[in-house]
């Protein structure tokens, strides 16, 4: 039986992330990422540098379970995309986006269109504008320890996570830095981080909140992924916390009628008590964090979406 390979697609996509991995550039407050790092693309919510570390590293873990022999490489390339989610220019939005947005009245027709309730038009923050700093918490410095944000922590928690599962080492207690608010800086540690999205979601049953103040359960989804892979690493039972919020709101936050989906919500915002929804089609994005965590339900919205969309 021939060996497991990476076909020429394959080894093409990994020889560049390699590259982009390794080549150094600067991440903190006085350098740039290299222009290769995407903080362009998805605007107004997808257009930070940080999606391009997460959404690189899937990738990666799948040519390791191939290719396991080369666990050097994929482990190295997974510390580069780990070691620049900590800076600022991964958490630039929690950084510098604080109080309202004030471009409020000016947003394009496509994003009041798809993101501003249309009784807030010209009075609501779009998603991606993280509001640092309004009430009811007040500036945060902390990206990992503010109450918000969970989209900046989560997915570096399930970062790690693909790190510790590739390479095989435990650092659930190595301390590491974050970048925070006015040059400051935050020591936490892989196990500290996922205690604490735990904590969050005690604090929050709705769900931790992502921009202030809304709840995008696409991004709860993708915690609860990275939970769940921490948990068969070091038999813990921190996904406990995911398992419970999606019992209890899954009716809340998905529409399904005779086992057919009619809509997803993109997020809910608790003090607006205002549900941004979309139609079928939403199923996608969430079917893809759900598959590993509740692959029957997972089918559901990813059928739901092939449907709608063709």
């Amino acid at each position: 039986m021939a060996p497991p390979i990476l076909n020429p697609r394959a080894r093409g996509w990994l020889r560049f992330l390699w590259t982009k991995a390794t080549t150094p550039d600067d991440w903190s407050e006085t350098g740039v990422p290299h222009p290769w790092w995407d903080r362009y693309s998805s605007e107004p919510v997808m257009n930070f540098a940080r999606f391009d570390l997460s959404e690189s590293a899937y990738a990666v873990a799948v040519m390791a379970d191939q290719t396991p022999a080369w666990r050097e490489v994929y482990g190295r390339i997974l510390e580069e995309l780990v070691r620049r989610h900590t800076t600022f220019w991964a958490a630039i939005d929690w950084l510098t986006q604080f109080g309202p947005d004030p471009r409020r009245g000016s947003y394009p027709q496509d994003w009041i269109d798809t993101y501003i309730p249309k009784h807030l038009i010209g009075q609501y923050d779009t998603p991606g504008w993280v509001a640092n700093g309004i009430e009811p918490w007040g500036l945060q410095p902390d990206p990992i320890g503010a109450d918000g944000n969970l989209f900046f922590k989560g997915w570096l928690n399930l970062l790690m996570s693909l790190r510790a599962y590739v390479t095989g080492h435990d650092r659930r207690d190595e301390p590491f830095e974050v970048a925070g608010v006015g040059g400051t800086r935050f020591e936490w540690t892989h196990a500290r981080l996922a205690s604490w999205l735990v904590e969050l979601w005690r604090r929050h049953p709705e769900g931790p909140h992502c921009e202030n103040t809304k709840v995008w359960p696409y991004c709860l989804n993708a915690a609860g992924l990275g939970l769940g892979l921490y948990d068969s690493l070091y038999g813990t039972d921190r996904h406990q916390a995911w398992e419970r919020w999606s019992a209890e709101t899954r009716d809340d936050y998905f529409g399904v009628q005779d086992e057919k989906l009619k809509w997803v919500t993109l997020f809910f915002d608790p003090l607006a008590r205002h549900k941004q929804t979309i139609g079928p089609s939403g199923g996608f994005a969430n079917a893809i964090y759900l598959a590993p965590q509740d692959p029957d339900f997972a089918e559901l919205l990813y059928r739901g979406a092939a449907a709608r969309m063709g």
